[in-house]
């Protein structure tokens, strides 16, 4: 795998790389690292307002124009037209039986048949995504889809040349999964002012650098389209602005791919500036007010395609990501190759 483009270096940092080697812990912002700890991890700016202490590259930028007339189930059946347009040949997608990868399905599927091209479709899955989604997998996928059961990780399964679509940045678009015990507890609903001191405190261990995180992320909420208020207000700028881009490339990395793969190869289906667009206008969609309403938009897009009112009322927000990305072998040849570190999900010009 190619470490550069033709038009700039660009070298892989990941955060195991930021923490653990003395170079880069001493180029970083001792208050920067404090922050990626408290978030859990590697925070890239888009909004480029933080000092982290090194020169990130920016490739994925939030866009100028926030608002959008477009719903969310529009959005969906434009992107999928998009990828599946752009793309050529076989579609592989990543599906985990959460609530992302499940709307990425759906609108390709929708798609496909509507143009007579559902054998382009291959759906990669694993024993956990059945469990995760039944009925889903009994109704929508078995018998009627070609799939594949991975084995053993999920590069085993995914050739140089395949287009992969993942249902990676639906976090991002919606709040965060660190939000769970707050909305659980009503905290999350809580002015972030009032809050935060003692969520950083907790998540830390020690109260030494808490208002110092304050400090050095409060001049970065500024850039919001919206006016940070609550603690998930908070969380979900932070996930949006400052997470977006490890996202992007942890994929990436993991199946052996580089940063100009992203909308060739690779597809990250909520990847998209109609998306992002979406969630910057349309805040109060997110969550109604309990845990088991978070996406609630996503659930209702998967309710009209498949009907399960379980899925609809109950189903909370999973890890995805579940398997295996790399194995061993192909860690340690990159490692030969190139002298860099086994898992990066970042930039750094």
């Amino acid at each position: 795998m190619s470490l550069s483009n033709p038009d700039s270096q660009l070298y892989y940092l990941s955060k195991k790389q930021l923490f653990n080697t003395h170079l880069w812990k001493k180029k970083a912002n001792p208050i920067y690292l404090k922050s990626c700890e408290f978030f859990g991890a590697l925070l890239i700016d888009r909004t480029e307002t933080i000092d982290a202490g090194i020169d990130f590259k920016i490739i994925d930028q939030i866009p100028n124009e926030t608002n959008t007339d477009l719903s969310f189930s529009k959005i969906c059946d434009i992107r999928a037209a998009g990828i599946t347009s752009s793309a050529k040949g076989k579609l592989k997608v990543l599906w985990s039986g959460g609530i992302d990868s499940t709307v990425a399905l759906i609108s390709l599927i929708k798609d496909l048949t509507a143009t007579d091209d559902i054998d382009r479709l291959n759906v990669l899955l694993s024993k956990e995504s059945i469990i995760e989604y039944p009925g889903f997998f009994k109704d929508v996928i078995k018998d009627k889809l070609n799939y594949e059961i991975i084995q053993t990780c999920i590069i085993a399964h995914i050739s140089a040349d395949e287009v992969i679509i993942s249902g990676e940045h639906g976090d991002q678009l919606f709040g965060s999964d660190k939000l769970k015990y707050s909305i659980i507890t009503g905290d999350a609903y809580s002015p972030y002012t009032e809050i935060l001191d003692f969520i950083i405190t907790r998540k830390l261990g020690t109260y030494k650098y808490t208002n110092r995180i304050i400090d050095f992320i409060e001049p970065q909420l500024k850039k919001s389209p919206i006016e940070i208020i609550t603690l998930f207000d908070y969380l979900w700028w932070l996930n949006f602005s400052l997470k977006w881009q490890t996202v992007s490339m942890r994929l990436v990395h993991g199946i052996n791919r580089n940063h100009y793969d992203l909308e060739s190869t690779v597809f990250h289906f909520f990847k998209s500036e109609n998306f992002q667009k979406w969630s910057m206008s349309n805040h109060k969609y997110k969550i109604k007010k309990e845990w088991n309403s978070y996406k609630y938009v996503a659930k209702e897009y998967i309710y009209q395609f498949h009907p399960d009112d379980f899925y609809l009322i109950k189903k909370e927000k999973e890890q995805s990501l579940k398997e295996v990305l790399v194995n061993s072998d192909t860690k340690l040849g990159f490692m030969k190759r190139f002298n860099m570190v086994k898992s990066s999900f970042s930039f750094q010009k």
